[in-house]
């Protein structure tokens, strides 16, 4: 137990208990000199006297000396604490960690500043508190926490560092930051250790795994500043995601974004979403979206020229803005890269696999279908650049070479598309073995139908491809034979979507969704092996729509859409020279490359970042890597976006029971930022201060009893 006084008013309460008993003392030895002359007096006195008094006069005295001490006591702001009193006492030098949350949630709006703001003054404030000789450490708690400042007992310059800082757009993790701050007291020699924590308690900052790395036996007390109480209002919603496709279906090129939007309160929310391109308003609309639900809502824009687009979604506005607002960049194919891999070529053109695809997929010289086929075949595909394309169609393969399912993988999870065309070169056991992630069917057998053909099922298809055609190319389009298809076997836990029927009931053309990307498998050949199917008309609408709709919602896969720390990454050509990116804010870093790929790794603000190709030249000063301006010839070859993680949005609370749970053997207090400020942060202390006044008056009253009575 301890008593602890953060005031000199103490010395004054010692005083005011001395002068009394020091004046009682020294009248004391002058009344023995006249004790004998007086007692007959006071004899005769008492005699006369009608009503004898007797007052307590060393009582009295006590209670005098007792008032004024008391009354000096409580103006020293007393406390009494229950816990090591080396531990919390104000005036001894302590090692003092601050932790402060700087997650784009402390950007949250009160009164002329945000909770950010209102923490680093606030912190400023406990400095001047802080005994003397106290060192100080700051930690960031925004993921990931670091260590933003070691150990210094420079005050002012601390200071300095504090106010210097800035929110960031990151989300929060408290529980590394605070195994950053047990291994900073770990290494501390000073015994009285305290955490400071500045935090808005939002709940998705303290996952419990973050958690596991601290040290149970850690006692060290932890008092965490809410400053949530401060925020002018509560988030109340978040765009959570944007997606960009391009319409190819269509005779007009139509660009379709995409948002999500989620409504974080508790009550039905009416708020306005609006498209804004090149920063100007293109469309905004009223929506209401119930307590907690999500919507989607689509806008859509026509493509002009193939000019890039930057554009932002705005959904309202509340105290946080930062996730009102989600950025998206697309950048328009003039036209659709397409590279058809030859399986069975031939010396005879017409008989080559790829002989119709080539030609229905660009009948002319200029490419009025807006595809641009390249014919590969296997030996070269391995040369290949399948960042170069868009769709990749392997047609009658029989095996790939080593390995490149691997790369097919990749190419489909980030947005490419791939399309399947049978033939007599398939071996069903390679497919089932090898692509597995690719196809979500097993190949059973080869079917061959000799003389007895079987067409297309076309009534009632509601698919996006079918449904462009008029009701003259399907009813030309049924007429047509197939001899010989594929049978298929679902594969357990793979979905897919039968798109087309053959009237035996057999699917004729399955599509299932893998990453970003997507696969077509027509289950008979692209070519007149076993259908009169490319001859027809009717093939080069059918396989330029296929194509089309795969590429659907395909953008050029170097354009990435990343969240805020993830790093940009694009497959390059060492031999391309350098590349640079400009930030949000304007500013000029040169990529760095490893690996064939160029990485770029600040992206802490959201935002368009645009990237350059510079021209060949030793202009640049060697070894920077932030420029003043693009070299002349500099070229902008594509763009990422780069935007919030909505997790930090939740506006829900962690309670002090939830925390002292995560944190067992520590002792945790929850306090205000609008505490007394007239002594340092402690912990566990009750102030005396209150009960020493109702003592004080306590014994005025006594005092005036007493008297009266004399």
């Amino acid at each position: 137990m301890s008593l602890n006084f953060s005031s000199p008013a103490l010395l004054f309460g010692l005083l005011g208990i001395s002068i009394p008993v020091l004046i009682h003392l020294l009248t004391r030895r002058q009344q023995k000199h006249v004790q004998f002359s007086a007692v007959y007096l006071l004899f005769q006195s008492q005699k006369r006297s009608i009503k004898k008094s007797n007052p307590n006069r060393l009582l009295l005295l006590f209670l005098r000396c007792m008032g004024i001490a008391l009354f000096s006591l409580a103006l020293a702001n007393p406390f009494f604490s229950f816990g090591d009193s080396e531990a919390f006492r104000a005036s001894s030098p302590a090692s003092y960690v601050f932790i402060m949350d700087d997650s784009f949630s402390m950007r949250s709006q009160a009164k002329e500043k945000t909770l950010f703001q209102s923490a680093t003054q606030f912190l400023s404030s406990l400095l001047t508190q802080t005994p003397e000789g106290s060192e100080f450490s700051l930690v960031l708690a925004s993921s990931p926490a670091r260590i933003d400042q070691d150990w210094i007992e420079q005050t002012d310059t601390f200071e300095k560092l504090v106010n210097g800082l800035q929110a960031s757009y990151r989300t929060t993790d408290i529980g590394k930051a605070m195994e950053k701050t047990i291994s900073l007291l770990d290494a501390s020699n000073k015994k009285n250790k305290k955490i400071i924590l500045f935090t808005d308690l939002d709940k998705n900052g303290w996952k419990k795994e973050s958690f596991t790395e601290i040290e149970d036996h850690s006692g060290f007390p932890v008092q965490v500043f809410d400053f949530s109480g401060q925020a002018l209002g509560k988030n109340q919603v978040a765009v959570q995601n944007v997606q960009t496709s391009q319409e190819f279906l269509t005779s007009s090129r139509i660009l379709r974004i995409k948002a999500d939007i989620k409504n974080l309160s508790h009550t039905m929310h009416r708020l306005s979403v609006s498209l804004i391109v090149d920063k100007k308003v293109e469309k905004e609309i009223l929506i209401n979206i119930p307590a907690g639900q999500k919507t989607t809502k689509e806008f859509s824009f026509p493509l002009h020229k193939g000019n890039p687009i930057h554009g932002v979604i705005k959904a309202g506005e509340d105290m946080l803005t930062v996730d009102d607002t989600r950025y998206f960049s697309y950048h328009p194919n003039q036209n659709i890269k397409v590279l058809v891999v030859d399986g069975d070529p031939d010396t005879i053109s017409h008989q080559s696999e790829s002989f119709y695809l080539e030609r229905a997929l660009n009948p002319f010289s200029v490419s009025v279908s807006h595809i641009d086929p390249t014919v590969s075949t296997l030996a070269e595909l391995p040369s290949r650049k399948l960042s170069d394309f868009s769709v990749v169609i392997l047609a009658n393969v029989r095996e790939l070479p080593l390995d490149y399912e691997l790369e097919l993988e990749k190419f489909v999870l980030h947005g490419g598309a791939l399309i399947f065309g049978m033939g007599d070169q398939i071996d069903p056991r390679y497919y089932n073995e090898k692509l597995g992630n690719l196809f979500p069917v097993n190949l059973e057998a080869r079917q061959d139908l000799g003389n007895v053909p079987i067409h297309l099922l076309l009534e009632k298809n509601d698919h996006p491809v079918m449904k462009a055609f008029s009701t003259k190319t399907i009813a030309e389009m049924k007429e047509i034979g197939f001899h010989s298809i594929y049978t298929i076997q679902a594969r357990e836990g793979k979905n897919f979507r039968v798109a087309s029927w053959f009237t035996n009931q057999n699917p004729a053309v399955l599509e299932t969704d893998s990453g970003k990307g997507k696969v077509i498998i027509f289950l008979s050949s692209l070519d007149r092996d076993w259908n009169e199917f490319p001859i027809q008309p009717t093939f080069l609408p059918w396989i330029q729509r296929w194509t089309q709709y795969a590429a659907l919602g395909l953008e050029n896969i170097s354009h990435q859409d990343l969240l805020i720390g993830e790093n940009f990454q694009q497959n390059i050509d060492q031999q391309e020279g350098e590349w640079a990116v400009q930030t949000p804010g304007g500013n000029l870093h040169l990529l760095e490359m490893a690996d064939d790929q160029v990485i770029f790794t600040n992206t802490y603000a959201p935002g368009i970042y645009t990237i350059f190709k510079l021209p060949r030249t030793n202009s640049l000063a060697s070894g920077a890597r932030i420029i003043p301006k693009l070299p002349l010839g500099s070229l902008p070859v594509g763009t990422f976006t780069v935007n919030v993680d909505t997790e930090e949005s939740h506006p829900e609370k962690i309670s002090e029971e939830e925390i002292k749970k995560l944190l067992p053997n520590m002792k945790v207090e929850i306090m205000s930022p609008e505490i007394n400020l007239s002594r340092a942060p402690s912990s566990d202390g009750v102030p005396l201060a209150t009960p020493f006044f109702l003592l004080v008056a306590g014994i005025l009253l006594l005092e005036g009893w007493m008297l009266r009575r004399e």
